[in-house]
């Protein structure tokens, strides 16, 4: 152990909440003998630059990524496939990686108690392969309708949780057309038409929407999601009920479990709700290639 913990600090994260936690655990560090060093990223455009760099200059016990999801997925980036620990800290709209690991305390004193009195665990990430490089998620990557949802929620600025979703499935719908998808899930190619195709590492996505209930980052599988063409009536049934992971029992409703997958359609992919650009797109399971906290 070297006592020193890199913040790693969305400032507009939860309309100030992610700064006021990052305040409070470098208060509370310095209480029990350990340093602290903030990194608030200068742009969302150097985010990824800015903490190899500060990675680069010392040795750190663990990073903690104070924000949302959105901020993860810039750590996994870095320290994917590394000996670097990441605890995640709820502090965004999404919190989903978090939410994943059951570990939703903001609290500085539990937060540090966490980081020295347990280890960390390894969990499995997805790697995405793009013409223009690799890219690594954490929780789910989305393409078709959800990938179109996210997208049109993003813009949403004012509206937060599962509100922002909900308007945007709403704009969304109408425009909406069955996509015609063609995917190799380990060696097998498929081609059929569907709402969507996601791919899951973690269970949840969107803020609490449990769309792979039974995904498990410690399994060495990804869990595929395909909606079938339903209705968009029945669209507006269905979604809503990843919620409470009901929607596993519709009969237009698929899962397969693959190790590695790709996917190719005219549309786009999201992932940890980043946007990765259009298809076709290549990802793979590689087991145990982060290091964080769980909950026992």
């Amino acid at each position: 152990m070297h006592n020193r913990v890199l913040l790693f600090v969305n400032p507009i994260s939860g309309k100030g909440k992610s700064r006021a936690i990052a305040v409070a655990l470098a208060r509370r560090a310095a209480e029990i003998g350990v340093v602290a060093v903030t990194l608030e990223p200068e742009s969302a455009i150097s985010v990824t630059d800015d903490l190899q760099n500060t990675l680069g200059k010392s040795d750190f016990d663990a990073i903690v990524a104070v924000g949302g999801d959105g901020l993860v997925h810039n750590a996994i980036q870095v320290i994917a496939t590394t000996s670097t620990a990441l605890y995640v800290v709820p502090a965004g709209t999404g919190n989903d990686f978090a939410r994943s690991n059951e570990l939703l305390a903001t609290d500085a004193a539990q937060i540090l108690d966490r980081i020295y009195g347990k280890n960390a665990s390894l969990v499995d990430a997805g790697r995405i392969r793009t013409k223009s490089g690799d890219r690594w998620f954490g929780q789910i990557l989305s393409t078709g309708f959800d990938a179109q949802v996210n997208q049109r929620a993003n813009r949403h600025r004012l509206i937060n949780g599962k509100m922002k979703y909900n308007v945007a499935t709403f704009f969304e719908l109408p425009k909406f057309k069955t996509i015609n998808y063609e995917i190799e899930a380990d060696g097998v190619s498929r081609k059929f038409s569907a709402m969507l195709v996601a791919v899951a590492n973690g269970s949840s996505y969107g803020g609490g929407m449990k769309l792979c209930p039974m995904a498990d980052r410690s399994d060495g599988f990804l869990d595929v999601m395909i909606l079938h063409p339903v209705s968009k009536i029945e669209l507006l049934k269905v979604f809503p009920k990843v919620y409470s992971g009901s929607h596993i029992n519709h009969p237009a409703v698929e899962f397969i479990r693959v190790k590695k997958i790709k996917i190719t359609a005219n549309t786009i992919a999201y992932a940890d709700g980043e946007r990765i650009g259009n298809l076709p797109i290549e990802i793979e399971l590689v087991p145990s290639a982060l290091r964080t906290w769980i909950a026992e």
